[in-house]
């Protein structure tokens, strides 16, 4: 496994977990997020759960490769299309942003691993 995808595997399941945390916490700042894009609170602890899995399968991928690729693409998919949420509720840039670069993080960490 290269450096690259091990940094990045590393880097976005970290992300992924703490953002996990907000979710379960219901923080205010995430509860207005999810009001913004017209989405029911009741799925967020569900969007934390998505997160928590990508987190392990990249971490389990480590010792099993093809699990890591699949967790790197379905947090390709999932980020897609919370970018695509903000951008359907013409959201801020400064709110669209982390969607779209954690995006950009899990592509890249799919392609590396490849």
């Amino acid at each position: 496994m290269e450096v690259v995808n091990v940094v990045l595997s590393i880097l976005l399941a970290l992300v992924c977990v703490a953002s996990a945390v907000a979710d379960f916490k219901l923080l205010p700042r995430i509860v207005e997020s999810m009001q913004r894009l017209r989405m029911p609170t009741r799925v967020i602890p569900a969007l934390g759960i998505a997160k928590v899995a990508g987190a392990l399968g990249l971490l389990i991928g480590f010792s099993n490769d093809a699990l890591g690729s699949y967790a790197a693409l379905c947090l390709s998919v999932y980020f897609f299309l919370a970018t695509a949420l903000h951008l359907r509720a013409r959201d801020t840039a400064a709110n669209t942003a982390p969607a779209a670069v954690l995006m950009v993080v899990a592509v890249l960490t799919f392609v590396s691993g490849l």
